[in-house]
């Protein structure tokens, strides 16, 4: 019986090994792939060590910047493997980048990588790197679903079309790269899967093509602070599931297409710094998730649309410096959410809706450079709070009522005449308007002044000459 139990103990010792050594085979990563990415840290990493310190499997022990996944058997896997998912370049604990470093093609044989980033990797002052892709036949078959590329000086080139062929990409950033010019790819609406397109901060130029209307899941699209011409296409309205827009700092012209209304999940909107003119589009008030409207700096050169106020969820409001005309809509009261409003720089006239006191978010408010009169309808809690978030300076016709006052409010206190009416500026400049409109009436009185002096002076002289002949 001893040599039985010894038997059984043996054989079950055995058992264990091999399973050990079965799990061990199983999850080993693949010969070909570990090539693969040895091949990309030798065209990028600046560690010299990587080779030896990856070992024969650098997944059962990944470094910073380096994320593996299982992928079960079958489907074409003989057995369960660990993968390449993930590579991070550039800012440590990632790899950092040597000088030399190539945008490394090797990446796209990587079978099952999801996700690649190279963030302030190629940075050389004395080269630049070109950026290129693979043929577009060998990334048919990529996975990669986010690639980002960001903050790369010495990065150059056009976007690559091939980009296109990556049919996966959900998340596609190529942004803070200076020297990355030239049109956008017309292919780029293929890339059906997009949830988030950010093209931002380089040096772009074209129009925007209108193909991105094409990519209805959509949410986030970021063109801004390129050299973008033409007009913002009308067929961007087709995106229902965007978010976000942000177009500023380009060179567009036009108007604000009116199918931008049908962006109804919109919750950010920024069209500043470009050259946009005329009427924003009716039926704004369909962007009901709309929190952030900043389109500063744009010739728009029309009055303010009063159907802002009827976006509720409004939280900021930009739009200085965009020759808007007329009176600050009394709408503007109902924004209970409004935190910032900025109308500086305009030619805005008329008084200061006295609804805009019942803000309670407010604390940010300009209204300077204007042409806005009358008594500043604020009481002393609004103006306090507001504290130097407030500024109405430039508005000569301006006066805050001495019950109230607060210093460095950009305007001084109104004088209240007999009748405790206000002798602002404003007053005054209507009685200069009276007199300038009447020549007649100021030469009359002109005239009047004229007589009643000369009359003075022949007394005068009169009394003189009495007062000499009496001396004699």
């Amino acid at each position: 019986m001893p040599g039985a139990a010894a038997s059984v103990a043996l054989l079950l010792s055995l058992l264990l090994s091999v399973a050990a050594a079965a799990a061990a085979a199983a999850v080993a990563m693949d010969p070909a792939e570990r090539e693969a990415l040895m091949l990309v840290m030798e065209a990028v990493s600046s560690d010299r060590d990587w080779r030896s310190a990856a070992g024969p499997d650098p997944c059962g022990a990944p470094w910073p910047g380096l994320e593996c996944k299982p992928v079960p058997a079958g489907a074409g896997n003989a057995a369960a493997r660990l993968h390449v998912a993930r590579l991070d370049f550039g800012v440590a604990p990632n790899p950092t980048c040597k000088d030399t470093a190539a945008f490394p093609h090797q990446t796209f044989a990587l079978p099952h990588l999801q996700s690649l980033f190279f963030v302030d990797c190629f940075k050389n002052p004395a080269t630049t790197t070109p950026f290129t892709l693979p043929p577009s036949a060998n990334l048919s078959s990529s996975r990669l679903q986010q690639l980002s590329i960001r903050s790369n000086p010495s990065l150059s080139g056009t976007l690559p079309p091939q980009l296109t062929s990556l049919r996966s990409l959900q998340v596609l950033t190529v942004s803070q790269n200076a020297l990355i010019h030239g049109e956008v790819p017309q292919g780029i609406g293929e890339l059906k899967n997009l949830v988030h397109l950010d093209l931002s901060y380089n040096s772009l130029t074209g129009p925007i093509p209108s193909r991105i209307g094409e990519l209805r899941s959509l949410a986030g699209l970021d063109l801004s602070y390129n050299s973008f011409s033409g007009s913002i296409p009308s067929k961007l309205g087709e995106l229902s599931m965007l978010q976000k827009l942000d177009l500023s700092s380009n060179n567009l012209t036009g108007g604000v297409p009116g199918s931008i209304t049908g962006l109804t999940s919109l919750t950010f909107l920024a069209l500043s710094n470009n050259g946009l003119s005329g009427h924003l589009p009716a039926g704004l008030s369909d962007l009901r998730d709309l929190q952030y409207l900043i389109m500063e700096n744009n010739p728009m050169g029309v009055p303010l649309p009063a159907e802002l106020g009827n976006i509720t969820r409004l939280q900021e409001i930009r739009l200085a410096n965009s020759g808007y005309s007329g009176s600050i809509p009394e709408t503007l009261g109902f924004l209970a959410s409004l935190t910032t409003l900025s109308l500086e720089k305009n030619n805005l006239t008329g008084r200061i809706p006295a609804g805009l006191t019942r803000l309670k978010r407010m604390y940010h408010l300009n209204l300077s450079k204007n042409g806005l009169d009358g008594v500043v309808p604020f009481d002393g809690a609004f103006l306090r709070r507001l504290g130097r978030n407030l500024d109405l300076s430039g508005n000569p016709g301006l006066c805050v009522d001495d019950r109230a006052v607060v210093q460095d409010v950009g305007v001084g206190v109104c004088r209240r005449g007999g009748d405790g009416r206000d002798s602002s500026a404003a007053a005054k400049r209507s009685v200069g308007t009276l007199f300038k409109g009447d020549a007649t009436l100021m030469l009359r009185l002109t005239g009047g002044l004229w007589s009643a002096l000369l009359r003075q002076v022949t007394v005068a002289l009169c009394c003189c000459c009495c007062c000499c002949c009496l001396l004699l």
